[in-house]
């Protein structure tokens, strides 16, 4: 009985530690003298014993419908659409999370090597997501940050966060998101952590990708003060109106390699991409959806997670540039 008692106390204290302290997985470890590995299996263990209340989220409906007509019309093998109802942004974003992290569990034994960009979805995916005793595998940051930015968004927070709730390793992309220029970008990609670590990227099972925007309110490189709002004006007047892991396109799909704003960002590039298995990409609402059309249009998305309102606005579009093929999407 003592002996199981000390099972249930250390249980107790290791989540304790985890949930109500915020702790990570590697600072519990080193604070009680035991592996990360062996925490990450603690901690699933105190949920199956119920010593720790696992707030189980289920995800909204999903509309059959729209994700037919999104699969038939873009090269994607999968498409879940939340039904959004009256659900507000935020709403709508946890249920994406929720909706995502379901998914991503139900595909975690195949996977070995997971890479993550920024985005909001994505942050609420990794908050949805139960920690899992995963010590093999491997997370890589595919876009650019030290992690210390200040603003509202935790983008460079992501990759260690979704490796600490794995219980493995992490590799990070330790430099500015946004370069001075064209050769400052070149020199700080001569750096060999950073060629490492996008040259193993190329190895990912997925990429889980934030679909992102030129909208201001929405653009992390803006909110983050990477860039001014005149040069997100100036993107969104070249027509960039969305990015795939650091990398801006147009409505037409194309990547636009050459503009100066992908000279200067540190990411993972359009062939790296391409190699990657799977891409998942995770956003919603009105606004994200001429993001996520070009995202479709240019081949760029395998696994679409999105809310109904976008999925909508996505098939408008569509449906005006097959009516209007010589329409200057640029």
């Amino acid at each position: 009985m003592p002996d199981y008692q000390s099972r249930l106390d250390l249980l107790a204290r290791v989540a304790s530690l985890y949930y109500d302290n915020n702790k990570k997985q590697e600072e519990i470890a080193q604070e009680i003298g035991l592996t990360r590995s062996a925490v990450s299996r603690l901690l699933t263990e105190a949920q199956e014993k119920g010593i720790v209340e696992h707030i189980v989220h289920y995800p909204w409906r999903t509309s059959t419908e729209l994700e037919r007509g999104l699969a038939s019309r873009f090269n994607v093998r999968q498409v879940q659409v939340l039904i959004r109802q009256n659900k507000s942004y935020q709403e709508m974003l946890e249920g994406l999370g929720v909706l995502a992290a379901q998914y991503f569990t139900s595909i975690l034994p195949k996977l070995n090597i997971v890479g993550i960009t920024w985005g909001t979805g994505l942050f609420q995916m990794v908050r949805a997501f139960r920690p899992q005793s995963r010590p093999n595998m491997e997370v890589i940051q595919l876009i650019g940050g030290t992690g210390t930015e200040h603003g509202s968004s935790i983008g460079p927070l992501l990759a260690p966060s979704l490796a600490n709730a794995l219980g493995c390793t992490c590799r990070f992309l330790h430099a500015p998101l946004i370069m001075q220029n064209a050769v400052s970008h070149a020199a700080v990609m001569e750096d060999p952590t950073i060629r490492d670590t996008l040259d193993r990227a190329e190895r990912s099972d997925i990429a889980l990708v934030g679909i992102g925007t030129t909208l201001p309110e929405l653009n992390n490189a803006y909110k983050l003060g990477y860039i001014s709002l005149q040069e997100i004006e100036q993107m969104r007047t070249d027509g960039l109106v969305g990015d795939v892991a650091g990398l801006h396109y147009n409505l037409q799909g194309e990547i636009l390699r050459d503009h100066w704003i992908n000279q200067r960002i540190v990411a993972i590039r359009p062939a790296s991409l391409a190699k990657i298995k799977e891409v998942m990409g995770v956003a919603g609402g009105y606004r994200k959806g001429e993001s996520i059309f070009a995202a479709l249009r240019g081949g760029h998305i395998d696994i679409l997670i999105t809310d109904d309102v976008a999925a909508k606005k996505v098939l408008e579009l569509d449906d005006f540039y097959k009516n209007n093929p010589l329409t200057n999407v640029n």
